[in-house]
């Protein structure tokens, strides 16, 4: 099965490659100010600074409106500058060896980046799978299968945006944890690639620190060690998390100084900054409540699946209803399952049963990270829910799977696969590409 898995993500490239080229320059969410930041340690090398001016509300509505003409520059956008350093220091040699090209090949080549590291994440995937189910190389293909058919995954990884780079290194340190969990890897070992990940994790993007911090401490706590010598073992996450503090440690001080020590990660100053962009509590007032509720539910399910730009380009309203009805199948079936295997225990191991558990707490957070955000500033964007696209992708197929009978079950996902790949394709051609084109 891993050749077949090396095939999704061959046609997952391709399709990345696509939207890469064929996607308009800065029609992505952030891609900008992403950009410039990037901008700003290739040419400088240094980090950026957030500074006051670096959001504009009106600008950026007239230039988003006006699909980003060559006459209205992007220079200005730069609100993402305090944001940790990670990608953007990782992106920065693919930025300078495109230099030659000018800025439009500079800005592809760091799209076709972001689809590496989309590919990165599909084979860690697998093999999270793979390691809870070792003898199910159906579900973790299928698992793979549907990570890498959402439009909207393959948009974003497709894009100048750090999102994916901290998808990947959540799931590399779910990854640690499940194998901690199975007992795959020693205590040791367990210590120093979770404090390696865990301190990529602080240098990479605020969304994965809580999940990523409560899925290796609930990894040790799983493991069987910890219940016999549960006083040794805590040397373990103490030690984990004083080494990705050490990693870290120059970040914080950097931002300490720069922004104040009550602002180690800036994100004090980001919301001074943001100034004039909307609040939930100022949409509420305006549409009321219930509106807004509803919003919520609506454009979040669009906007993981396939609404596109700046949110400004959805597909047709019965492909939504499809995708309504499947995930409403799979959410169906996972409830199924999930009873079933309650009703006997026996059927998961110990081991499997904490490696679940796991997989649920990403999504959990990666929820509970996305409510608590809107309940600040309104930003209805299900691309804020793919730290926990694993977990979302093997209960969906888990979910679907309860439901079919079993010598249907490879039919009925290769036939999916199928149908979302056309997706895909026509998202793209039909949508984006004649939606956001500027018109000569």
């Amino acid at each position: 099965m891993r050749r077949y898995a090396y095939l999704i993500c061959i046609f997952y490239l391709i399709l990345a490659a696509l939207y890469a080229i064929y996607t308009p320059k800065w029609q992505a969410p952030d891609e900008p100010a992403h950009f410039n930041y990037i901008r700003t340690v290739g040419e400088t090398g240094r980090l950026p600074v957030l500074q006051p001016g670096d959001y504009d509300q009106d600008y950026l509505e007239q230039i988003k409106a006006a699909k980003f003409p060559a006459s209205m520059s992007v220079d200005a956008i730069r609100y993402e500058s305090y944001q940790p350093p990670l990608y953007y220091l990782a992106a920065t040699p693919v930025y300078i060896a495109a230099r030659a090209g000018g800025q439009d090949a500079q800005v592809l080549a760091l799209r076709l980046f972001g689809a590496a590291l989309g590919a990165l994440v599909l084979l860690v995937a697998f093999a999270i799978v793979r390691e809870i189910f070792p003898t199910d190389a159906m579900l973790a293909l299928a698992t793979v299968g549907a990570i890498a058919t959402v439009p909207m995954y393959i948009a974003v990884s497709a894009s100048v945006s750090n999102d994916i780079a901290a998808v990947l290194v959540l799931a590399l340190i779910l990854w640690l944890a499940v194998k901690r969990v199975q007992s795959s890897i020693s205590n040791l070992q367990f210590s120093i690639l979770g404090g390696l990940l865990f301190g990529a994790a602080l240098l990479t993007k605020t969304t994965a620190y809580v999940p990523g911090a409560l899925v290796l401490v609930v990894a040790q706590v799983a493991s069987g060690e910890w219940r016999v010598t549960w006083r040794h073992n805590l040397q373990s996450p103490i030690s984990l998390f004083a080494l990705a503090l050490v990693i870290s440690a120059p970040m914080f001080a950097r931002n300490m100084l720069t922004y104040g020590i009550t602002d180690p990660l800036g994100l004090a100053r980001h919301n001074a900054v943001v100034a004039g962009q909307p609040t939930t509590a100022e949409m509420i007032a305006r549409y009321g409540f219930n509106h807004i509720l509803f919003d919520f539910f609506a454009v979040t399910f669009k906007s993981f699946w396939a609404q596109f730009g700046w949110m400004g380009v959805l597909v047709n309203d019965r492909i939504y209803v499809v995708l309504m009805v499947l995930a409403g199948a799979a959410a169906f079936g996972s409830a199924l399952y999930a009873y079933r295997v309650l009703r006997k225990r026996e059927s998961l191991t110990a081991p499997q049963w904490w490696s679940m558990g796991l997989l649920a707490l990403t999504l959990a957070a990666a929820i509970v990270d996305y409510i608590g955000y809107n309940f600040e500033f309104f930003q209805l964007q299900g691309r804020y829910l793919f730290p926990g696209i694993i977990a979302l992708a093997l209960f969906g197929v888990i979910g679907l799977r309860e439901l079919l009978a079993r010598e249907y079950h490879r039919v009925v996902f290769a036939l999916l696969y199928a149908a979302l790949l056309a997706l895909d394709v026509a998202s793209l051609f039909l949508f984006i590409v004649p939606q956001l084109r500027i018109a000569n």
